[in-house]
């Protein structure tokens, strides 16, 4: 199945988590001491991996499915609420392996639900986002998941942290490189430079910072950032989108 490169990641994420779940099924049919072991390699997994995917795509991803026509409303609650299922069974299972026995039965029903939520993004809700997102929104949905990052040297690191607050990101680029020209609509973002100099032009105004150096770049306002001649590393935090919620019906 042809996929937009905006979902790549995303549906490399669902093959990860069908071999897992494949795996707990397996061992759903071995005893305590396999069982255990799968479970909590399974949880170790989600933990790691499906949380933050799951986050991603409340984040970025389902949002372009909002104020779009029947039936992305219904699709849109049905996944949502699907995620919310999966950390109930994942929560289950934890209780399960710290009482000491992971159960076959709820190994093999989160097995399934993962599996089945997986298939009904990839069949239904990811062909839908691709025929009715714009191809804007899915360029800038692909400039955020993978925004290149250009190194300094061999020594210099980029990196990511997060957490239910806060995003943390360190960019490094070479003389006269930097991220493309973008317009944040949802939060403030601090730009901290660590190292060498940058020019921040903010709405058309330059501001050259030095190492040690900040700015706060407000919501709504265009910027562009370019490395100075010996290059930049910096960092840009903000607040984290919410995810999206499932809320009562008017």
């Amino acid at each position: 199945m042809k996929r937009h490169p905006a979902l790549i990641p995303l549906s490399h994420d669902h093959h990860h988590g069908l071999v897992q779940a494949r795996r707990l099924r397996r061992a759903a049919t071995r005893g305590p001491a396999e069982r255990g072991d799968a479970a909590a390699a399974f949880l170790s997994f989600f933990a790691a991996e499906t949380r933050h995917h799951f986050r991603d795509e409340e984040e970025r991803l389902f949002p372009l499915l909002v104020g779009a026509e029947d039936p992305a409303t219904e699709l849109l609650a049905r996944v949502l609420l699907e995620h919310q299922q999966l950390y109930a069974l994942v929560r289950t299972l934890e209780g399960e392996l710290e009482a000491g026995d992971a159960s076959a039965s709820e190994m093999e029903r989160l097995a399934r639900a993962l599996e089945e939520h997986i298939r009904f993004e990839e069949r239904t809700l990811f062909p839908l986002i691709e025929s009715v997102a714009s191809d804007d929104d899915l360029r800038r949905l692909q400039d955020e998941a993978s925004e290149p990052v250009e190194m300094l040297s061999a020594e210099a690191t980029a990196w990511g942290m997060q957490s239910e607050d806060l995003n943390a990101t360190l960019l490094a680029w070479e003389p006269g490189a930097g991220p493309p020209e973008h317009a944040n609509t949802e939060r403030d973002v601090l730009v901290v430079v660590l190292a060498g100099s940058a020019t921040v032009t903010v709405d058309g105004e330059p501001q050259p910072l030095e190492a040690g150096q900040a700015m706060t770049v407000e919501k709504r306002r265009t910027r562009r950032i370019v490395a100075g001649p010996d290059g930049v590393r910096y960092l840009s935090v903000h607040i984290r989108r919410p995810p999206l919620q499932i809320s009562p019906a008017p």
